[in-house]
């Protein structure tokens, strides 16, 4: 985003006075382009989103690690999922002060604004690769079952790892290179006035430039086709091989085995559930993201409306992808009963130890205000 280039008071050669009068003169350009309505809106929402993706993705990466029954080849690249949302989630108040009280001057270090973008971008990366792997793990169950039976756990725990240097090297790295955090200027029009202050360095703007384009078309929008792809094949599939059973019966049987059919269509149907809810979450969050980094490297902000027009987009964009990552433990619940019905387990193992705690906890209070308040012979015959 960027602004008619206007000359630098500091550099100007003027006398003091006629640098005075300058500089009052441009103070009137910059106007911040949120209000205090906006930051109450943004915290209201990304703030609750941050604690709910935090317990939400440790709970879902609980319950499948401490199940053996869980501990699938779906399963783990559900769970790995979670890290990269649990990441996100963590960081997210980070871009909450970017975009608020940190706008005009990010004091919290340096390191802290890299990280931030390093982190936000590799967990985006990450994302966008398991998905796009899971849909093809499903594909491949529905239409060539027995390849997928020769892919072990190994495997999978291989490709997971390969995907998460691909994150590192492709998205941690050159974000965190690229972004630094400095005081802006605001009383002097130039190409950086309507940015925040951890942002892009203009030294690294036409490789940022660039990665826009065609490292968010390799790592997102290819995948976003692959992935939609993928999800019609294997709904497609699953009708074809359905149809074929239903008309083997007829023929060869000549009895319909509904108990065993019925099974396995509620499987199929959990599995396309699944498959489309992750999908469709996805979508959701990173296509109005990856939209909003190719709008802000190829929009000029003119006028004050401009600005503020872009500082939204920016700010719901990236509710929409925190929401996004919120719901995703939610659909890994709702499309898979055995992760539901274990979920249910670990919560209700927690509560009852709570309640055990707790229990436990006032019956030593009982016992020593009863020790306390009693004479010295009843509190030898109570201990």
């Amino acid at each position: 985003m960027s602004s008619p280039d206007f000359p630098n008071v500091s550099a100007m050669s003027v006398a003091p006075n006629m640098a005075n009068e300058a500089f009052n003169l441009t103070l009137q350009y910059y106007q911040p382009p949120f209000d205090f309505v906006g930051v109450l809106v943004s915290a209201l929402v990304l703030l609750p989103l941050a604690v709910f993706g935090i317990c939400a993705n440790i709970l879902t990466i609980y319950v499948i690690v401490q199940a053996p029954h869980l501990r699938s080849i779906f399963n783990y690249f559900i769970a790995s999922l979670c890290v990269s949302d649990l990441i996100s989630a963590i960081l997210s108040p980070l871009f909450l002060y970017r975009r608020t009280w940190g706008f005009d001057h990010w004091i919290i270090s340096n390191f802290l604004c890299k990280v931030f973008w390093g982190g936000d971008n590799g967990t985006s990366v990450a994302t966008s690769l398991h998905i796009l792997c899971f849909a093809f793990f499903r594909l491949l169950t529905v239409a060539f079952p027995h390849q997928y039976k020769k892919i072990k756990d190994v495997h999978a725990k291989m490709c997971i790892l390969c995907i998460w240097i691909l994150s590192v090297g492709c998205g941690f790295v050159p974000f965190s290179i690229w972004m630094s955090a400095r005081k802006m200027n605001r009383f002097v029009l130039s190409q950086e006035t309507g940015w925040p202050s951890c942002t892009i360095s203009l030294y690294w703007f036409q490789q940022f430039k660039a990665y826009a384009v065609f490292g968010y078309a390799v790592f997102f929008y290819v995948p976003f086709a692959l992935i939609l792809v993928f999800s019609i094949s294997v709904a497609v599939v699953m009708q074809l091989r359905r149809r074929q059973r239903s008309i083997g019966y007829a023929t060869s049987i000549g009895v319909y085995p509904r108990g065993a059919e019925a099974l396995r269509q509620r499987k199929e149907k959990q599995a396309i559930v699944q498959l489309m809810l992750i999908v469709g979450s996805f979508l959701i969050g990173y296509i109005p993201h990856t939209a909003y980094h190719i709008y802000a490297t190829t929009t000029k902000a003119i006028t004050h409306h401009d600005e503020v027009v872009h500082w939204w987009f920016g700010m719901s964009e990236y509710m929409l992808l925190r929401l996004s990552e919120c719901l995703n433990p939610i659909f890994y619940n709702l499309a898979s009963s055995s992760m539901r019905k274990e979920t249910k387990s670990v919560l209700s193992r927690a509560c009852r130890c709570r309640k055990s705690r707790d229990r436990d906890e006032s019956s030593k209070q009982v016992k020593v205000f009863a020790l306390t308040s009693s004479t010295p012979d009843q509190a030898k015959s109570a201990a």
